[in-house]
């Protein structure tokens, strides 16, 4: 099973909505996702129901030592599920990250997963502390979005050193790849950090797809949705993710588990 953490040393790039979206996008595909958050303030239960967060979840799963399916929450999307945060308070999160960092909990998460999933995904808070720092030890890929501008640029160098020392350290987390995110095409600032991480990293790192600043992301969020669910036919946006969900598949080698690869019944 392949686990993917959505991690960035910066806050604010868009590692929700990418953590969200994509993995709306790769059950589409067809694959059994199960979508967990790792951020102390539950930024994934906040994007689709503030109740999401007050049920048991991964913070259950931690301190309590309940099983997987005790906490997981089923979507109404077959295959599907998330992981809230579950109920954590601010003088808790130290605590919380100390229990994580050195990964053997999310090892234990992982191994609960498999049977019922192809893929655990993991959304995460901004920085390399202990919750972070864990689950890239327990990941097998990253996958990093990056704010079209100048900042974010200059920190991506924090996210590749901490990889390469994890893996130095036995870790087995690879690059997936660099989502360019919020990316403004007629802002001339924008637009150029997209171009310099055309001009400084192999092409096979960074997707494809661009996500680019667009009010319905806030719409799908204030209805609680993805945005591939906001309206029929979906907002253009979600064809984004469609295309980076088919990078994805083959880069971290998700074609190799796919459950079948046969033509699909059509006829009665």
């Amino acid at each position: 099973m392949k686990s993917i953490a959505i991690a960035s040393p910066k806050g604010g790039v868009g590692k929700t909505t990418v953590a969200l979206q994509l993995a709306h996008a790769i059950v589409k595909r067809g694959y059994r996702m199960l979508l967990v958050d790792g951020d102390p303030q539950g930024a994934i239960g906040l994007s689709l129901s503030k109740e999401l967060n007050a049920s048991p979840g991964f913070s259950s799963f931690i301190a309590e030592g309940r099983a997987l399916a005790e906490v997981v929450v089923r979507t109404r999307i077959e295959g599907f599920s998330l992981l809230p945060i579950g109920r954590i308070g601010p003088y808790e999160t130290e605590a919380f990250g100390a229990a994580l960092s050195d990964g053997t909990r999310l090892e234990r998460l992982t191994a609960e997963a498999e049977p019922d999933y192809d893929l655990v995904m993991f959304d995460t808070p901004s920085g390399f502390g202990g919750i972070t720092t864990g689950v890239l030890r327990a990941s097998t890929h990253v996958v990093s979005p990056i704010q079209a501008e100048p900042v974010a640029l200059r920190a991506l160098t924090q996210l590749l050193e901490m990889v390469q020392v994890l893996r130095q350290e036995g870790a087995q987390v690879r690059l997936a790849g660099l989502v360019v995110t919020m990316l403004q095409v007629r802002n001339e600032h924008s637009f150029d950090v997209a171009r310099e991480l055309l001009d400084q990293f192999p092409q096979e790192l960074l997707f494809s797809a661009n996500v680019p600043r667009d009010p319905v992301f806030l719409e799908a969020t204030a209805k609680g949705v993805p945005v591939g669910l906001l309206r029929r036919p979906a907002p253009p946006v979600t064809h984004v993710f469609d295309l980076i969900a088919a990078e994805l598949e083959d880069r971290v080698g998700l074609t190799e588990q796919a459950r079948s690869d046969e033509p699909q019944p059509f006829l009665v």
